[in-house]
């Protein structure tokens, strides 16, 4: 029998390399390495969000729950042909639970929550809503726990002359209950999205390195996004751009963590690293969420009806249609919920309020009676034999 030399494929005399073994042979031991020690691996119960095949922390390396918005068998499919997974015998990772769409992540952990760590990798930059994204991670989290994500640093990747997302942008998509990458963000991501060679860009242009994307194929991604979900990296940070961002947020109220640590891995030749970690450290209870329902889909969400084949035009715009009608009650159930929240927070203000007027009216009677007993109390006074004899006397004073 010949032996085989594919790594993927260990022949009856070799012994199979481990998950670890494999993750090291793709070139993941530096983001790894780096991720484990931002995490209480040996004390604490995490959770991967989307760890696909190639996990951050393997389940022999810690006490880690594994969640995707896809099954296993969706991912299996997804994954099939992926050549990075093939080359180095990678499988998709067995899910603990669904992140199902429509639900909160809190709702889905269920009793499994609140956890020590949470961990995702490459995933934030997918989200279309970031803030509400982060929120519901930070619901699943211990007060003392902590959110370490990996983000791909635009500076030292294939997104290097792409315009850094800033503070007004998350907060537009949070404020509006975003829930699909929008049709500018596709458009954006796509247009400015380049093959990387790892050379100095400083003085050049997006003109001068080959794209993988012209203008009209980001157009015709972006009429498909006002009708589909367009998986596009929605968001573009830098290692230092991500921290301002933070800073602004926290100083509005909106950012309820501490960065804790934040670093990069060895810089490209741009002089930044192609991807950063982050370490975040909960300073504020956990926050509802503002979607109630709708749903928060991520990368690798399932295809929408239109990429479904066999189906007919009528069916997808029936399905178009369904789904609209019952997003739109979401939406609708959301704002009555608000309302009658705020209804009652200015029923209690108004009571508070009428209450204070009460205690002010009834002081104040107090007060008038209490003068009134004095007056009549010092009138006495004045009028007695022995204050008048003071007086003529010279005693007392006129």
């Amino acid at each position: 029998m010949a032996i085989s030399t594919d790594p993927a494929i260990p022949s009856e005399t070799q012994r199979a390399p481990t998950t670890e073994e494999r993750l090291s042979a793709l070139g993941l031991d530096g983001r790894r390495r780096m991720v484990h020690r931002l995490l209480p691996l040996e004390t604490g119960c995490g959770l991967e969000i989307a760890p696909n095949w190639a996990p951050v922390v393997t389940k022999s390396e810690g006490d880690v729950l594994y969640c995707d918005y896809l099954t296993y068998e969706q991912l299996l499919e997804r994954e099939r042909t992926n050549p990075g997974r093939i080359q180095h015998g990678l499988r998709v990772q067995r899910l603990d639970f669904i992140w199902e769409i429509g639900k909160t992540l809190q709702e889905c952990a269920g009793t499994a929550a609140p956890f020590d760590y949470v961990v995702s990798c490459h995933v934030f930059e997918h989200v279309p809503n970031f803030l509400e994204y982060l929120y519901q991670v930070r619901a699943v989290v211990k007060d003392d726990g902590v959110i370490a994500m990996v983000l791909p640093d635009c500076k030292g990747s294939g997104e290097y002359f792409r315009r850094e997302t800033n503070a007004a942008e998350l907060i537009s998509s949070y404020l509006l209950g975003q829930t699909v990458p929008s049709p500018g963000q596709v458009y954006d991501g796509l247009k400015n999205l380049f093959d990387f060679q790892n050379v100095p860009l400083e003085g050049r242009t997006l003109a001068d390195v080959k794209r993988l994307f012209t203008n009209s194929d980001s157009y015709a991604a972006a009429l498909r996004a006002s009708q589909e979900y367009v998986d596009v990296h929605c968001w573009a940070f830098s290692r230092d751009g991500f921290a301002e961002v933070a800073r602004e947020l926290r100083e509005i109220g909106l950012f309820d963590f501490e960065i804790e640590s934040l670093e990069s891995n060895p810089p490209t030749q741009t002089g930044h690293g192609s991807e950063f970690y982050v370490k975040l450290r909960p300073t504020a209870p956990a926050r509802p969420s503002r979607l109630r329902g709708r749903t928060l889909p991520f990368a690798g969400a399932a295809p929408v009806p239109d990429e479904q084949p066999g189906v007919s035009d009528i069916e997808r715009v029936m399905a178009h249609g369904d789904r609209a009608f019952r997003e739109a009650v979401a939406v609708q159930d959301a704002l009555k919920a608000e309302k009658e929240a705020a209804e009652a927070a200015m029923a209690r203000a108004v009571a508070h309020g009428e209450k204070a007027f009460r205690e002010a009216v009834a002081a104040q009677d107090v007060l008038k009676a209490e003068k009134a007993l004095a007056e009549d109390r010092l009138a006495r006074l004045e009028a007695s034999p022995l204050v008048k004899l003071g007086r003529q006397l010279g005693l007392l004073p006129r």
